[in-house]
C-alpha cells in the first residue's frame, strides 16, 4: 500500500509527486472531508483524493483491498447539519438536526439500494457496497477510465452528427427507461453528468436525492442550466419521467449543435427553440421533431416517456414497411418469371401464371394504397401536382381532431407567430439562424419546413428561417451623439463600430464628430466595420 498513489490509486513506486497523475503524496485533505489514507469498512477501503462535492456529500477515489482495484466512494454528509473535525473520520451532527438527518439518511440508503439493484444496466456504474459508518452512510461503485462528455464533444470540433450520436445515446435511453420503470429518477441529466468510457460508451454519473434537484427543498438545489425542466424551478412541481426526458433532450441538443438550449425559465415566455441552420440541414426530420418534442416547456406537450423518445428518434416504421413490401414483391415477381407452368387438377398452366401475376398486382395495389394514405404530399409531388395552400385556421381531417394542415408562415413576423402559438399547441416552432434577405424585412419569416398545406398531427414541428433584412444598410446619423449611443445605433443596423480620437473646436470631448470615410445615409453591407471620429475637444 505504500507504493499506492492516493490521487489515482495506481502503483507509482512510492514517488512523492506521482508521475502518473501529478498528485503530491504530502497533500492534506482538510475537514469536512475524510483524511487521505483513512480506512473504511474494517480496513477494506482506503480513501483517496476528493473528486467532487455538493450539498449532499462528497465523492472520493478509493481502493478496495478485496478486489485489488480502484473504486468510487460516495459519502452522504448533508451540508448545514453535518461536520467533521480536522484529521478525524467521525461525523458530528449539528444539535437539533438529528431527526432531519435520520430522515435524509434513510432516503439516501433507500435511493441507492434501488439503484444498486439495476446492475445489469450498462449506462450507469454498478454499486458494489452500501454501508453505514462514522455516523453517516457510504456507497462504493465501480471506477473506470473516462473523459467528461464536454471534453469528448470539444475534441470532435464542438459537435457530432446524428450518425455518431445515435449509438451513443440509444443505450442511455434504454437505461433511463428501465430506471423510471423501477421508480428511479435522475433529474440532472446534462453534459456535466455524462462521461465517455475508454470503450466509447456513455455513462450517467452524479445521482442524488430528489431534494437536490428542485427548489424549495432542504438542500440548496443543484439545477443544470439549460437542462433543468421548468417544473424543477417550482416548489410544487412534480418531477417524473418527462422531467428526465427534458434533460436528456437538452443534452442531445448540445451534442448535435454544440450549445445548450436557453434556460427553461426564460423559454416559458414563447417556448422558442433556436437551432443553427447548418445543423438543421444535416439532421433527419424525425430527429428535429424529437428535439422539439422533448424540449417542450409545457409538460403536457412534452414527450412523456423514454420509450416514446426512442420511437421518435427511430426511422419511420411506414417507410420500412413499404421497403420490405417492395423487396418481397420483387422476390415474388422473380419467382413467378422463373416458374415453369404446369397443369394442376386439370387447369392449364397459363391460367395459373395469370392468377400468379394478378395476385402480385393485388399485393402491389394494396401496398400502394397504404403508402399513398400515409404520404399524400409525396404522392401529389409524384404526379407533378402541388398541394394548395391552406389557411391557418383549416383542419387536416374533419374526422380526426388530432390532424392539422401546416400553416403558411412565410411573410409573417416571427414575433407575431410566436405570440400566436402561445395560445395553441397545434404546432411547435424551431428557428434556425437568421439569414440576409433582400425580399423580406428584418424579423419576417423567409422560409419554413415543411411547406404549408401538408397534413400533419397536432404538435408537429415547423422549422423557420427569419430574415435579417437587406445586405445593404444605411449608415445612421451619429454626429453629436455620445459614443455609446452611436455604437448602439450602428450595431442595431448590423455594423461593427471602430473609433478614432481627433481634436475638434466645435464638438465637445467624448461626443462623436461623424464618420471618418462615410456620410450618414451611405450604404454599406451588413457586418461591415465603420470608423467614427470621436472628439477630444479643442487642440491645446
Amino acid at each position: 500500500m505504500a507504493q499506492l498513489c492516493l490521487g489515482c490509486m495506481k502503483n507509482n513506486n512510492g514517488e512523492r509527486i506521482c508521475p502518473i497523475c501529478g498528485f503530491d503524496r504530502d497533500a492534506v485533505q482538510n475537514a469536512p472531508f475524510i483524511p487521505l489514507g483513512a480506512e473504511l469498512q474494517e480496513g477494506n477501503y482506503v480513501v483517496g483524493k476528493k473528486l467532487t462535492n455538493n450539498a449532499e456529500g462528497a465523492k472520493y477515489i478509493g481502493y478496495s483491498k478485496t478486489m485489488s482495484a480502484p473504486v468510487i466512494i460516495s459519502e452522504f454528509m448533508p451540508a448545514g447539519i453535518c461536520g467533521r473535525r480536522s484529521g478525524k473520520k467521525k461525523v458530528i451532527i449539528k444539535e437539533g438536526c438529528e431527526e432531519q438527518f435520520e430522515k435524509l439518511n434513510e432516503e439516501f440508503l433507500n435511493y441507492y439500494r434501488s439503484i444498486a439493484r439495476q446492475r445489469e444496466l450498462t449506462a450507469i456504474a454498478p454499486i458494489f457496497d452500501i454501508f453505514s459508518e462514522n455516523g453517516v452512510s457510504y456507497t462504493v461503485s465501480e471506477y473506470y477510465e473516462s473523459i467528461p462528455f464536454t471534453e469528448y464533444i470539444s475534441r470532435r470540433n464542438g459537435s457530432i452528427d446524428w450518425n455518431t450520436a445515435r449509438p451513443l445515446f440509444m443505450p442511455l435511453i434504454t437505461t433511463l427507461s428501465a430506471l423510471h420503470a423501477s421508480g428511479i429518477g435522475h433529474y440532472a441529466i446534462s453534459p456535466e453528468n455524462l462521461v465517455v468510457t475508454a470503450q466509447g460508451k456513455l455513462r450517467l454519473t452524479d445521482f442524488a436525492l430528489k431534494e437536490m434537484r428542485q427548489t424549495g427543498g432542504f438542500f440548496e438545489p443543484e439545477l443544470m442550466d439549460g437542462c433543468a425542466a421548468p417544473e424543477q424551478y417550482k416548489d410544487i412541481g412534480v418531477l417524473d419521467e418527462a422531467t428526465d426526458v427534458y434533460g436528456f433532450t437538452a443534452t442531445l441538443f448540445y451534442a448535435l449543435t454544440g450549445r445548450l438550449p436557453e434556460n427553461s425559465n426564460q423559454r416559458k415566455a414563447d417556448g422558442k427553440l433556436s437551432i443553427p441552420t447548418s445543423v438543421f440541414k444535416r439532421l433527419p426530420p424525425h430527429v428535429v421533431t424529437a428535439l422539439a418534442g422533448g424540449l417542450q416547456v409545457q409538460k403536457l406537450n412534452r414527450i412523456a416517456t423514454f420509450e416514446e423518445m426512442r420511437t421518435q428518434l427511430s426511422s419511420a416504421p411506414t417507410v420500412k414497411a413499404i421497403r420490405n413490401e417492395a423487396n418481397r414483391n420483387a422476390i415474388q415477381s422473380e419467382a413467378a418469371e422463373n416458374y415453369a407452368p404446369r397443369k394442376k387438377d386439370g387447369v392449364p398452366g397459363f391460367v395459373w401464371g395469370i392468377l400468379t401475376v394478378l395476385a402480385c398486382l393485388l399485393i402491389l395495389l394494396v401496398a400502394g394504397i397504404y403508402w399513398i394514405s400515409n404520404n399524400p404530399d409525396s404522392f401529389t409531388s409524384f404526379l407533378g401536382g402541388k398541394t394548395e395552400d391552406v389557411e391557418e385556421e383549416s383542419i387536416g381531417d374533419p374526422d380526426d381532431p388530432d390532424m392539422i394542415f401546416i400553416p403558411n408562415l412565410v411573410g409573417q413576423r416571427y414575433d407575431d407567430v410566436i405570440a400566436k402559438i402561445n395560445s395553441t399547441s397545434d404546432y411547435v416552432i424551431i428557428k434556425t439562424e437568421d439569414e440576409i434577405s433582400d425580399k423580406f424585412e428584418e424579423g419576417v419569416i423567409k422560409a419554413q419546413s415543411p411547406e404549408s398545406g401538408i397534413s400533419a398531427r397536432k404538435g408537429a414541428t415547423i422549422v423557420v428561417t427569419v430574415s435579417m433584412g437587406s445586405a445593404e444598410r444605411e449608415l445612421p446619423i451619429i454626429a453629436g451623439q455620445s459614443v455609446e449611443t452611436a455604437v448602439r445605433a450602428l450595431n442595431a443596423q448590423g455594423f461593427v463600430a471602430s473609433g478614432v480620437y481627433v481634436s475638434s473646436d466645435t464638438v465637445e470631448a467624448g461626443k462623436v464628430i461623424g464618420y471618418t470615410s462615410h456620410t450618414a445615409g451611405d450604404k454599406e453591407r451588413y457586418g461591415s466595420t465603420v470608423v467614427i471620429n470621436i472628439s477630444t475637444g479643442p487642440e491645446p
